[in-house]
């Protein structure tokens, strides 16, 4: 080499230079093929595109009274009482009398009816979904004013229409519990019976 030009030596020293770089570059580009960057980087591009999205409003909750627990419905009733008496005999006392019977007599066994209480969960979850709901507007107030709590008050009214109360002695007399009705059931069950099978019970 000490025989060379200068120039010549100059430009073998730049290109081995160039060679180790070039050897440096492809040990990087090596490397960032083993880490799947295309797929980390479509990964990533899914993590902003749903972090950019409108978060969902959480969907309410819809309670069975037939699938809870008896601690659940102890929370639940706790919960139901609780709204009846800060939220809708103080905001609406007219329909809250009228709905429940107290229009007509000073006590009220409104309690005891099964669907009368379905209905009064349901005001309760609408009451929610349009007055606490983050997502609300002054449409759903709206429709709660004019529709579900019109519709409810008919029809607990409806529900307790027939309805005798309590007595002191026999306890709570269901007008839609008779022993006629519960021949009917068995004619039914006769009824289906013979339809499955093709033959009378026994």
């Amino acid at each position: 080499m000490t025989d060379q030009p200068k120039e010549f030596k100059a430009v073998w020293e730049r290109t081995r230079d160039l060679g180790q770089k070039l050897d440096k570059v492809n040990e990087r580009l090596e490397t960032l093929e083993g880490q799947n960057l295309a797929d980390a980087v479509a990964e990533l591009s899914l993590v902003v595109k749903k972090l950019a999205e409108k978060p969902e409003s959480a969907k309410p909750i819809v309670w069975n009274w037939g699938a809870f627990s008896p601690e659940q419905q102890a929370a639940a009733w706790e919960m139901l009482l609780d709204w009846m008496q800060t939220t809708f005999l103080e905001r609406w006392p007219r329909s809250y009398k009228e709905m429940l019977g107290y229009a007509q007599s000073p006590n009220s066994c409104w309690y005891k009816h099964p669907d009368m209480v379905e209905t009064l969960t349901g005001l309760f979850a609408a009451y929610h979904w349009a007055f606490t709901d983050a997502e609300s507007g002054p449409l759903r107030v709206a429709e709660w004013l004019d529709r579900w709590l019109p519709g409810a008050v008919r029809q607990g009214k409806f529900i307790l229409a027939d309805c005798k109360g309590i007595d002191l002695k026999e306890g709570h007399a269901d007008p839609f519990r008779n022993k006629k009705q519960v021949e009917d059931y068995e004619d039914a069950r006769a009824h289906v019976h013979l339809l499955t099978t093709g033959e009378l019970p026994t």
